[in-house]
């Protein structure tokens, strides 16, 4: 069931992207992981929603952020939310383009085994009990299963007042990732993204 849901959401991805007027050109040059086979395709996804809005500031904040309301289920939490509108501004205003980020398997290592750790145990947040640490910067994001989804959370970082998330994401200095999404015990899912 979950691999229809996958599938159901790249279909929904693939028609969402062409129809919201993102060039061959712009997707094949943020589509960086679309050929590591060691990722699902809402992984996939996730790394290229962020490269789009690591290339093409200004346009995804027209294309993909002025319409976006977080998942169905979640009621339009986004609704007047002063953390999309200050990623609005922010993109519009002052983010300059950079460099998109490109898988990395020391980092793909990292993420997989804290996004299983977390799943299995339920906890939220960045403490690893079992997992190696590293030299790297990481985002957790929960209870979000697209890549668009995942992506969305992780760069408006909704209630996040430090907004960590969005400054890894959106870090010129940070140009390599992995990315590993997992059921989560009490969040349903989570995804972990690190980064160097």
């Amino acid at each position: 069931m979950k691999r229809i849901g996958i599938l159901l959401a790249t279909v929904y991805f693939s028609f969402s992207l062409t129809a919201q007027s993102w060039t061959e050109e712009e997707l094949n040059k943020a589509n960086t992981c679309k050929g590591i086979t060691e990722l699902e395709d809402n992984e996939k996804e996730a790394i290229l929603y962020i490269n789009l809005a690591r290339l093409y500031p200004k346009k995804f904040a027209k294309v993909q952020l002025a319409d976006y309301w977080g998942p169905e289920k979640y009621n339009r939490y986004l609704d007047g939310s002063e953390y999309k509108e200050s990623l609005m501004d922010q993109l519009i205003s002052e983010q300059e383009p950079m460099t998109p980020l490109l898988w990395d398997e020391e980092l793909q290592e990292f993420a997989t085994c804290f996004a299983e750790e977390q799943g299995a145990s339920g906890l939220m947040g960045h403490q690893r009990k079992r997992c190696a640490k590293g030299n790297f910067a990481e985002c957790c994001a929960y209870d979000m299963e697209t890549g668009l989804d995942i992506a969305m959370q992780l760069l408006i970082d909704h209630e996040v007042q430090s907004l960590g998330h969005r400054e890894n994401c959106l870090n010129p200095e940070l140009t390599k990732v992995g990315i590993k999404f997992a059921v989560h015990k009490k969040a349903n899912f989570c995804a972990v993204l690190d980064l160097y």
